[in-house]
């Protein structure tokens, strides 16, 4: 199973990486809550403000490498749509703490645009001069979390903004 770890908030990335989903036809979803009812809400390219910074706890957000404008959040799990489904989670940001987005490719077998795209998103970071690679810690996933240069002393990077024992994500 493929992992990208990113510490960038939800509203950039989505910015970040909006051209990439336009272009190979993806959409781009995120959770909203609505009093204890959670529904999709479709993220078009230009409106990423409809993303709060501090979204509430266990929202996710979703890329699908396919035109979808009608898919509920029970669809996401579903063996049909699983393929082309990049699931994330994180990008939340406050005034002095920003959180580690995490993306995986929900299925073992995904559909090919599905690749294209996670792949895309990774090329994209490591060609980014503005964005850093490798974290503190010991093993090989900490030397490919990336990370948004300009945010480096300036916000507290964090692995989970609702667990006060995860451990924080420290530069190189």
């Amino acid at each position: 199973m493929s992992y990208i770890n990113l510490v960038m908030s939800l509203k950039d990335f989505s910015q970040y990486i909006e051209d990439i989903v336009e272009k190979d036809n993806g959409t781009f979803y995120i959770e909203v809550k609505n009093k204890s009812k959670i529904s999709l809400q479709k993220i078009e390219k230009g409106e990423a403000d409809k993303i709060k910074d501090n979204r509430e706890k266990n929202l996710r957000f979703y890329i699908l490498s396919e035109q979808s404008d009608d898919v509920s959040q029970d669809d996401i799990f579903d063996d049909e749509l699983e393929p082309v489904v990049i699931d994330g989670e994180g990008g939340r940001e406050t005034a002095d703490s920003i959180e580690r987005i995490s993306l995986r490719i929900l299925a073992k077998k995904p559909n090919k645009n599905t690749t294209k795209i996670f792949n895309a998103i990774k090329n994209k970071l490591k060609k980014d001069d503005k964005i850093g690679m490798g974290v503190e810690g010991g093993s090989k996933l900490h030397d490919d979390y990336f990370y948004q240069k300009d945010l480096v002393g300036k916000k507290t990077f964090k692995t989970d903004f609702h667990n006060d024992k995860a451990p924080l994500v420290e530069v190189k």
